[in-house]
This record gives structure tokens, C-alpha cells and sequence, in this order.
């Protein structure tokens, strides 16, 4: 992606320090007026005077890169390239993030809204075409109609009507009427319904952004959860029975039975835990109850943020992943879970092993490595269900998770289904030339008893290529690349690639010449 222009961040953060640009020009050797003009981004500015600037307002030089404002220009990227005839401009799409951030945001959420209403709409046709109980409604009140419509016909053509006839035939329209209201209202009733009505896409693309604003990192829930762990044990594993005994000091029970019931209704009431759960998902539900009752005032105050979280359903939803996130810091404690990644070159495997966690929870606890002392290798994370449901996305600087559409079809998020348990890698290379590292693997979260339901995900992580040597994923692409490089994409919508062989979509933005191959191109 094109630079990020660092102007108006060095503008907010010398005004915060209340320092004239005079001052700080003369702090890092420049004229007044050439300040004015790198602030107002007139001016290229170098990464030595990048260097003296950040020093000279006290905070690190990544300050400037404008994380939040960069993930909001790869929000308008990709939204420009699902638009035909919008030319996706990277340097515009930066420029406008960085400049009219308010105006950028509003366009995202403005396209935000009209796709949760289209999906509503086509959810309600779709639900008109197939809901048996609505087409079975709908043929009832056509019927009515027909007769009301007949009856009266007769009574308007037929004036010298006996006075008898004349009444049972009112009072067939009456009845008819009368029916066909109440079928109306049951139409009403039953598309309001959670079938017709349960759409939390807004809700949880807030959370999404509000988590990404804060770049996955709340020291606050760290710190907290640093605390905690400190009354709890000593070592890197926090046994379940440590955590169930807190439990029991504030009242709280836990049971285990095979009802399939996970948590606890309320703070006080038991926890029912189905029995055929794994310990590692078992310690993960104990710990997030533990957390709900210990910091439930922390968890509100962070989740409150009338800024990103607009509806009471955001906000339920972000303490719920507020809450998820501290019971991962407390699981795995920051500074230890860095250090053995880094010993054990990120294998997710080996570090789910050790600290008896699962493989998407140890997955997880990595996108949240992004302490600015101690910050570990920065992953972008995507789930997937076998349908191509994607869930949980957050992105890094540059790979950017898809929030309008499905991903690239030949991403190992996919193929990971086909390899179940093992981890599937990938080296893959993007239409505009950046190199990625991405690793999945397919998940099983095992049903207890025969019959029960087993559930798939995949989970995939990424980076940016320069770190696979760091990465045990990476082995296979440290030398020569050659075939090991995958040519892909974000989504089948942005990618450039005409002869891409799993191309689902026509690219909005492929050349007329592009367009007649793929639509030439064999089935």
C-alpha cells in the first residue's frame, strides 16, 4: 500500500503537547514554514527527520503510520473495488482517511447500512419464496381476496338482490374481511419473527472496528488480567481448578453434565458445562465467567464507546468479546506467551500444547502480541466456517481481512478444509505484487455423543513475507520461491487476475478486455 502522509497526526500530536511549530522546527533543525508544509503534506518527509520528530514529541515513529487510518483507507479500497465505473486509488483512498477521517468513516458506515438492508431485503424474499408457513399464508390471503372481491361484484351487479340473500352476502364479505386481517397481522407477526429479523451484521461489524481501532490491544484488560492470574498461580499453566475454586469463593457452582449448555445464566447462577468439552475449551468458558464477575465494571466502561458502539446490540457484544479477550491474557500472560513464541518460532501447535489451550485460542492470543515495547510479529487473523462464513476478522497493516465479500478462493483458509489437523501454508503473491505468509488449519470442535452435531472451522493467521524466516510456517519459502508461490488475491471482486482458475466473480475493475476473456473463458 502508498505511504500513509503523516501530516495531521504531527499536527494533533505537537498541538496536544501545546508546541508552535516555531519550537519544534527549531527542535529538529528546520524552518517554521517547511514544518507547515510537511504538516499540511506539501511536503515528502524522510525517516531521519521522521525520527527527530517523534523524538522530539516524545512518542515512537509508528506513531505516525496512522494504523487506524490506514485500516480505514483498506476499508475504502475494498469497498471502491465491489463498486463498477469507482477507480480505486490507493494514494486518494489514504489522502482522504488521513484528511476527512469523520467523512471516511461516514462512507464506510453509509455502505455498511445499505448492505445489512439489502441482506434483510433478500432475506425476506428469500423467506417469502420458501417459508412453507408464509406461502401457505400468502395463498390464503390471496384467497380471501378473491372471495371479498366476488361477493362484492355480486352485490354491486345484482341491486335487486332478495333482502335475504342481500345479508348473506354482506356477511360473507364481513366474515372474509374479518379473516383476511387476521391473516394479515399473522403475516405481520410472523415476519417479524427472529427468521426475518435476525440480522446482527451492524453489531458486529462495530465491534470488529472498534476492536481494530484499538489495534487488538487493551493494556487495561492486561493488566487486569495480570492481577488476577497473580491470586490464581505461579507457572505458566492456570489449572481449570484454580479457576473453579474463585468460582466457588463468589458462590458460583459448576456443573458437568451432557445437556450442551456452556455458561451460566447470570454472575451468581451455575455454570452448566457439557462434559464432552475439551479442558482447554472447559478452562476457557471457567475463565470468562471468572472475568465477567471480577472486572464487570472494567468490561462496561471499555465496551461503552459511544464513538464506534451505536446500539445496545454492539455493546453486548463487545463486552462479550471484551471479556474473551481478557480470559485469553489471563490464560496466556502476555510477556511469557511472547517469549515462547518467539523461542518456538510462533508454532502454534507447540505454544496450544504448552499452555493447554486450543489451537484458535493460541491462534487468537498471537493477534493480540501488540504491546508498542514488546510487540510480537503483527498477524492478521480470519475464521471460516465450510460454508464460507467469515467470522472474527482482523487485519495488519497492508493484509487487510475481507468485511464485503467472501476471500480469495485459493487463501489455505479453504484449502484447510481438505487437510483436517494439520497446518496448511502458503506463500502467496498479490496482483499488485506484496508477499504474504498465510497458515490454516481446520478445526474440529468434536461432538460429545452419537448423533450431536460436529462443528468445522478453519483458522488462518497471516503477515507480511518478510518475517517467515521468523516463522516455522515459513520454512518451506525461505530460499528460492518458484512454484512454492501461490498468485492470489483479496476476493475474486479486486483481483486482477483473468486467467485465475477458481475466479468466482468478474473483477469490477478488469479492463473491457479482461471482462471478454472471462466471460469466453470455459466453464
Amino acid at each position: 500500500m502508498a505511504r500513509f502522509p503523516p501530516g495531521r497526526l504531527i499536527r494533533e500530536q505537537r498541538q496536544k503537547r501545546r508546541m508552535t511549530q516555531a519550537s519544534l522546527a527549531a527542535a529538529v533543525g528546520i524552518s517554521a514554514p517547511y514544518l507547515n508544509l510537511i504538516e499540511h503534506d506539501k511536503r515528502p518527509i524522510g525517516g531521519a527527520l521522521l525520527h527527530r520528530i517523534a523524538a522530539a514529541l516524545a512518542v515512537e515513529p509508528g506513531h505516525f503510520a496512522g494504523g487506524e487510518d490506514v485500516r480505514l483507507a483498506q476499508d475504502l479500497l475494498e469497498l471502491a473495488r465491489t463498486l463498477s465505473g469507482v477507480i480505486a486509488d490507493e494514494a486518494q483512498a489514504l489522502q482522504l482517511a488521513a484528511v476527512f477521517p469523520d467523512w471516511a468513516r461516514a462512507i464506510v458506515q453509509l455502505h455498511r447500512s445499505y448492505r445489512d438492508t439489502a441482506e434483510i431485503a433478500l432475506a425476506l424474499s428469500d423467506r417469502l419464496s420458501q417459508d412453507s408457513t408464509l406461502i401457505e399464508l400468502s395463498h390464503a390471503l390471496l384467497s380471501r381476496v378473491a372471495a371479498i372481491r366476488s361477493f362484492a361484484e355480486i352485490l354491486e351487479q345484482h341491486p335487486d338482490l332478495e333482502r335475504a340473500q342481500r345479508r348473506r352476502f354482506s356477511g360473507i364479505v364481513a366474515s372474509e374481511a374479518d379473516r383476511l386481517g387476521g391473516g394479515v397481522r399473522a403475516m405481520v407477526e410472523l415476519l417479524g419473527t427472529p427468521p426475518g429479523s435476525n440480522f446482527e451484521v451492524a453489531p458486529n461489524d462495530e465491534v470488529d472496528e472498534y476492536i481494530n481501532y484499538h489495534n487488538n490491544y487493551f493494556p487495561d484488560l492486561e493488566d487486569a488480567a495480570e492481577r488476577l492470574r497473580h491470586h490464581l498461580c505461579s507457572g505458566d499453566h492456570l489449572p481449570s481448578q484454580a479457576i473453579a475454586q474463585r468460582l466457588a469463593d463468589h458462590g458460583v457452582e459448576v456443573i458437568e453434565d451432557y445437556d450442551g449448555v456452556a455458561g451460566g445464566v447470570n454472575a451468581t447462577s451455575p455454570i452448566r458445562i457439557d462434559a464432552g468439552r475439551s479442558e482447554a475449551s472447559r478452562r476457557f468458558i471457567l475463565a470468562r465467567h471468572l472475568v465477567g464477575l471480577e472486572h464487570a465494571d472494567l468490561l462496561a466502561r471499555l465496551a461503552d464507546d459511544p464513538r464506534l458502539i451505536t446500539s445496545d446490540a454492539a455493546r453486548t457484544l463487545s463486552r462479550r468479546a471484551l471479556a474473551n479477550y481478557l480470559a485469553g491474557a489471563l490464560l496466556l500472560p502476555y510477556e511469557t506467551f511472547l517469549a515462547a513464541a518467539e523461542a518456538w518460532r510462533y508454532d502454534i501447535d507447540r505454544l496450544a500444547h504448552h499452555f493447554g489451550s486450543s489451537f484458535e485460542q493460541a491462534a487468537h492470543r498471537l493477534v493480540t502480541l501488540r504491546r508498542p515495547d514488546a510487540e510480537g510479529i503483527p498477524f492478521a487473523f480470519l475464521r471460516s466456517d465450510p460454508a464460507g462464513n467469515l467470522s472474527k476478522r482482523f487485519s495488519t497493516v497492508g493484509l487487510r481481512m475481507p468485511r464485503f465479500g467472501g476471500a480469495c478462493p485459493l487463501w489455505p483458509l479453504y484449502s484447510a478444509f481438505r487437510s483436517p489437523e494439520r497446518v496448511v501454508a502458503q506463500l502467496a503473491v498479490m496482483p499488485e505484487g506484496e508477499r504474504y505468509l498465510l497458515a490454516a488449519r481446520c478445526i474440529s470442535k468434536r461432538a460429545a455423543g452419537f448423533g450431536q452435531v460436529e462443528t468445522l472451522y478453519s483458522i488462518m493467521i497471516g503477515c507480511d513475507a518478510s518475517h517467515r524466516a521468523r516463522i516455522v510456517y515459513g520454512d518451506g519459502f525461505t530460499g528460492s520461491h518458484g512454484a512454492s508461490v501461490t498468485e492470489a488475491g483479496f476476493s475474486c471482486r479486486s483481483c486482477s487476475r483473468s486467467a485465475c482458475p477458481q475466479r468466482a466473480h468478474p473483477a469490477i475493475l478488469a479492463s473491457d478486455r479482461q471482462k471478454e476473456a472471462s466471460a469466453d473463458a470455459p466453464p
